[in-house]
C-alpha cells in the first residue's frame, strides 16, 4: 500500500488537515469569508490572551487577508509562535536601548555652558517655529473670510495688516477672556515682541473689567472725566502724568492711594491704546471694529473668486482731454496733473445665452466688468482736503454707451478724466465696491452690476 493512500492517524489533526483550503502554492486568490472570520476571530483570540500576560500582540486585518489568500496561515493564530515572537522582539528592544545607553556612557558629556546654549538655541527654534504658525493660520484664516480676533493682532504684528485696535472693539467678556487667553500663550511663545503683547494684554484686560465692572474706587462719572482727559494726551504727557502720580504715591504726599492707583491704570490703558494706534492700527475711521474687518476680509475673498473665476485680464485707459478752465497759477508755480493707475477691467461674461452660443474654445467678446482707478496727490496727504469724483454724461446729453468720470482736487493738481462704459455701477463693499483717500493716494474701484438673461 503506498504511503499516500495512508489515512491520517487518529487524535489531533494536522495544520493541513484543519485547513484543507490552503495550499502554499497555490495561485493568491480572495479567501473564503468562513474561513477569513474564522482566522480573525482566532487572531484576537490570541491577541487577548498575550495581552494578560504582559505581551502586545497587534492583529493587522488586511495582512492576515493577504496571508490568507497567497496560502500562507497568519502565525498570530499560534499562540505559542506568537509569545516567542513577542519576545524576541522585546529582547531586541531591550538590546537597542542598552546599546544606546553604553554609547552614551562612552561618549564624552557635554560641559554645561554648553549644554545650556544648545537648549537655549532648541528652545528659540521651536519658538521661531510656532510664531510662524500662528502667523499662517492667521493669514489662511483671512484669505478664506473667516478671521479671529487673535488673527487680526498677528497679522498686525506681522505688517500684513493695520488693524490690531479692531480686535478689542465690540465684544462680550467672554470673548475678551478667549482672546486674554490666546495672547498670553502667544506672549509666551514670541517673547522677541513682548511690549506688542503686553500692550495688547493691558487693553484686553481693561475691556474685561469693563464688561463686569462692579464699581472700583473711582466714581463711574469721575472714571469717564479722567478718561476723557487723558486720551488727549501724548505718550510723553502720559508718562510725565504717571511718573508724577507715582512720586505722590511713595512719599506718601497723597492719602486716596487707590484712586491713584486707578488713575495709572486708567493712563497705562491709553498709553497702551495709543502704542498700538500709531504702530500697528490703520489712521481710517474704517474699519472701525472687528465685525467690519471681517465682512471685509469676506468681500476681499468674494473679489478674488470672483476675479478669478470671470476676469481674465485688464486694458489700461487713457485719459480725456479737458478744456482749460483752470485758474492762473501763482508766479513761479505751475498746475501739475497727478500720477494716476487706470485700468478697465475685462472678462468673459457666461450667462446663458453665452453658455448656449459659445464654449471656451470658441468663446464670447470680452466685456468690460468694472474698472480700478488710483491718483496720488502727495501734497494733499496731510493738508485734510480730499479730492472729489463725479460722473459727467458725454456731450452734454444722456442715454450715451460712455460717460466721463472726473477727478478734482484743487490746487496744485490738475483735474483727470476717463471715458467709460455707461452702466450702473454695484455700491456694495461685498461686491467690491472702494473709494478710499489715505496718505495722498485716492483709490476708486467698482464692479458693474451684472444682469442674467431670462427666456
Amino acid at each position: 500500500m503506498d504511503r499516500s493512500d495512508r489515512a491520517p492517524p487518529m487524535g489531533k489533526p494536522t495544520r493541513a488537515a484543519a485547513s484543507p483550503a490552503i495550499a502554499r502554492d497555490a495561485t493568491p486568490t480572495r479567501p473564503p469569508r468562513a474561513l477569513s472570520k474564522a482566522v480573525r476571530r482566532r487572531a484576537v483570540a490570541v491577541s487577548e490572551k498575550l495581552a494578560a500576560r504582559g505581551l502586545g500582540a497587534f492583529v493587522w486585518g488586511k495582512k492576515l487577508d493577504r496571508d490568507l489568500s497567497r496560502g500562507v496561515l497568519p502565525g498570530i493564530v499560534s499562540a505559542r509562535s506568537e509569545r516567542l515572537r513577542c519576545l524576541a522582539r522585546r529582547k531586541e528592544a531591550d538590546g537597542v536601548r542598552a546599546a544606546s545607553a553604553a554609547a552614551r556612557r562612552a561618549s564624552p558629556s557635554m560641559p554645561p555652558a554648553t549644554a545650556s546654549i544648545a537648549r537655549a538655541e532648541e528652545a528659540a527654534k521651536e519658538a521661531a517655529f510656532l510664531v510662524e504658525q500662528s502667523r499662517r493660520r492667521a493669514g489662511i484664516r483671512f484669505a478664506e473670510g473667516r478671521p479671529r480676533r487673535i488673527d487680526m493682532l498677528v497679522e498686525s504684528l506681522a505688517g500684513a495688516r493695520r488693524c490690531a485696535l479692531a480686535a478689542f472693539r465690540g465684544a462680550s467678556a467672554e470673548e475678551m477672556e478667549e482672546l486674554g487667553e490666546e495672547i498670553r500663550a502667544q506672549a509666551g511663545v514670541d517673547t522677541g515682541n513682548g511690549p506688542f503683547w503686553e500692550a495688547s494684554m493691558m487693553l484686553c484686560d481693561a475691556e474685561i473689567s469693563k464688561a463686569g465692572r462692579g464699581g472700583g474706587y473711582l466714581h463711574s462719572e469721575v472714571a469717564s472725566d479722567m478718561m476723557s482727559f487723558v486720551e488727549g494726551k501724548s505718550l510723553e504727557e502720559l508718562d510725565a502724568m504717571e511718573k508724577t502720580i507715582a512720586v505722590r504715591m511713595a512719599t506718601g504726599e497723597s492719602k486716596i492711594g487707590d484712586q491713584l492707583q486707578e488713575v495709572i491704570g486708567l493712563i497705562q490703558v491709553e498709553k497702551a491704546s495709543k502704542f498700538l494706534a500709531q504702530n500697528y492700527s490703520s489712521g481710517d475711521d474704517v474699519p472701525p471694529s472687528f465685525d467690519d474687518c471681517k465682512t471685509d476680509a469676506r468681500s476681499e475673498r468674494e473679489g478674488d473668486r470672483i476675479a478669478d473665476a470671470d476676469e481674465e485680464g485688464s486694458e489700461p485707459l487713457r485719459p480725456v482731454a479737458l478744456p482749460a478752465t483752470l485758474t492762473p497759477a501763482a508766479a513761479g508755480t505751475e498746475w501739475r496733473k497727478p500720477k494716476y493707475v487706470a485700468r478697465a477691467r475685462t472678462g468673459y461674461e457666461w450667462n446663458k445665452y453665452n453658455r448656449v452660443h459659445y464654449d471656451h474654445d470658441h468663446p464670447p467678446p470680452k466685456t468690460v466688468r468694472g474698472y480700478t482707478f488710483v491718483l496720488h496727490y502727495p501734497e494733499l496727504a496731510a493738508g485734510g482736503k480730499t479730492p472729489q469724483c463725479a460722473v459727467e454724461e458725454e456731450g452734454g446729453g444722456g442715454g450715451g454707451d460712455t460717460c466721463i468720470v472726473r477727478f478734482h482736487a484743487g490746487w496744485p493738481y490738475e483735474d483727470v478724466a476717463f471715458r467709460i462704459v455707461n452702466r450702473e455701477w454695484e455700491r456694495s463693499r461685498k461686491s467690491g465696491f472702494r473709494c478710499t483717500f489715505d496718505r495722498g493716494v485716492l483709490r476708486l474701484s467698482f464692479h458693474f452690476k451684472r444682469f442674467f438673461y431670462k427666456r
